[in-house]
């Protein structure tokens, strides 16, 4: 399913360990979804790890305990 962007609500609905593929419409899209990750981390108390397809436009983000 393809969703528009990456929110803060995806990110704090994540459990530690859990990894999501976020299908995005575009480049742009997961480059925006690669920077909300990063800036939540502190936030959060996490590490992201993030890796982009700009292939296929896909963000898969693992959260991670710190």
């Amino acid at each position: 399913m393809e969703v528009e962007k990456v929110t803060r609500e995806d990110l704090r609905g994540m459990q530690m360990g859990e990894t999501k593929v976020f299908d995005l419409p575009n480049a742009q899209a997961c480059d925006n979804g690669k920077s909300v990750a990063y800036q939540m981390q502190n936030l959060l108390r996490c590490k992201f790890s993030v890796s982009t397809d700009y292939t296929s436009n896909k963000l898969t983000i693992t959260k991670n305990s710190i």
